[in-house]
């Protein structure tokens, strides 16, 4: 990546001066720690939680809420670490944690000569809290502690134990809630999963995309003006990962010399753009469901499906109450997949056994023998089907005098289908295509 380009971002943002937003959720997770209550962060892959919980870790960020230290000390512990780890490990990392916050915070502690225990750790935070600190402990990537089999119930009753017998409060991040994250019936039981107040982390709003673009250009002499910003907001939406990808790719092209002052020239960084994000987007398509491939490919599906895709940062609610794809990069990639049952081409989704089509996520009524040539066409998308071919997928063999026909149901169709009409395209002489009107 180039030195000087400001969008290198692609992992955790660990420099307080580089966070942007989140003021909303930061507030918001601060008002309830202060009152002693855990919290439990969701949000999809690569939404900032881990750049979110290195920022609360700062003494600086909460000072407003006075919680900065000495009125409390946060412990930051990252849960890759101990995913395969027994409970004598997790206690030596939360100890080391609660030492080292004190020794920073001039909180006198008496080392334990037997660190890797539990009564370590109860000792040490007895020992702060005497002091009138409180305590709290950030549990980063936490999906991979609750799933480590070498963690019982009794773990997890101990940990739940501390907020009772100190005020200890926690903070998890993880993909998915709580109860979705361990298969252990035995360990999802343990009290300590009910005691969090869930917040979802999702995606920026307009106003904070903005403000991350323009921020992240402040002490550069590279500048991306509006036109371009709304461009690159329909493109990779308000994800804060994508719109670093975007930025990058655009800052490169802008410093390359290359101009982006038309619609044309804008379009040249989409494929770079792309590239990179396309493997985090497949990511993200591989991991769910075919149920819940078939509800993102046509935006409908069951309550808890599209609550999941929502949670996931792939669908937004649109204007008329309906659902779109927060990019235009995910639309376009999974127009590109293959989903059983389906039939994808261009903007339109059908689904031959349920007689169904739609088109950007709404559903048009057609009849019989237009639903049977939209689905010919759609099969054989992009290339050109012979009338014959219409005529006997439409009427099968049966022979009517009516050389006139199949127009007159190109037409009724492309009445039906509007304002997609002009995808699809006479091919004088020869047939039909569905494909980009040019």
């Amino acid at each position: 990546m180039s030195a000087n380009n400001p969008f290198f971002h692609r992992g955790a943002i660990r420099r307080a001066e580089e966070f942007f937003g989140r003021n909303a959720q930061i507030t918001e997770i601060l008002g309830l720690l202060r009152n002693g209550q855990s919290v439990s962060i969701i949000g999809s892959r690569r939404i900032g939680k881990s750049s979110l919980m290195l920022h609360l870790s700062r003494g600086m960020v909460r000072e407003e809420a006075n919680l900065a230290p000495p009125k409390a000390i946060f412990i930051l512990v990252d849960c890759q670490e101990l995913g395969g780890s027994p409970p004598e490990e997790v206690y030596d990392a939360l100890y080391t944690g609660v030492l080292d916050a004190a020794n920073d915070a001039d909180i006198p502690l008496k080392p334990s000569n037997r660190p890797g225990t539990y009564r370590a750790l109860d000792r040490a935070l007895n020992q702060v809290t005497q002091a009138g600190t409180a305590v709290v402990v950030l549990l980063d990537e936490f999906e991979l502690l609750a799933a480590n089999e070498q963690l019982g119930p009794y773990f997890f009753a101990r940990l739940r134990g501390l907020t009772t017998k100190y005020g200890l409060a926690y903070v998890t991040a993880s993909q998915r809630p709580l109860y979705a994250i361990t298969a252990d019936e035995e360990v999802l039981s343990s009290p300590f999963f009910n005691i969090f107040v869930t917040l979802q982390l999702g995606l920026f709003s307009t106003e904070e995309a903005q403000g991350l673009l323009q921020q992240r250009l402040a002490n550069t002499e590279i500048s991306f003006d509006q036109t371009l910003c709304d461009y690159l907001l329909n493109l990779v939406g308000a994800h804060p990962f994508f719109l670093h990808v975007a930025g990058y790719h655009t800052y490169q092209a802008l410093q390359n010399g290359e101009a982006l002052d038309s619609a044309e020239n804008r379009s040249q960084i989409d494929a770079a753009i792309e590239i990179e994000a396309n493997s985090h987007i497949s990511y993200l398509w591989n991991n769910l469901s075919h149920e819940e491939q078939y509800s993102l490919a046509t935006l409908d599906g069951s309550i808890d499906i599209i609550r999941l895709l929502e949670q996931q940062c792939l669908i937004v609610r649109s204007d008329d109450n309906g659902y779109d794809y927060t990019s235009a990069i995910l639309r376009r990639f999974v127009r590109r997949q293959e989903v059983a049952g389906l039939i994808q081409a261009g903007p339109f989704v059908i689904d031959p056994s349920r007689h169904q089509m739609k088109a950007k996520g709404k559903t048009m009524a057609l009849t019989n023998s237009q639903f049977a040539l939209l689905t010919r066409l759609g099969e054989s998308y992009g290339t050109v089907v012979h009338g014959e071919d219409l005529e006997s997928a439409v009427w099968g063999e049966v022979l009517v005098d009516d050389p006139d026909r199949l127009k007159t149901l190109i037409k009724r169709l492309r009445r039906a289908v509007d304002p997609y009409s002009e995808w699809i395209v006479s091919e004088r002489g020869v047939g039909y295509a569905l494909r980009p009107p040019s």
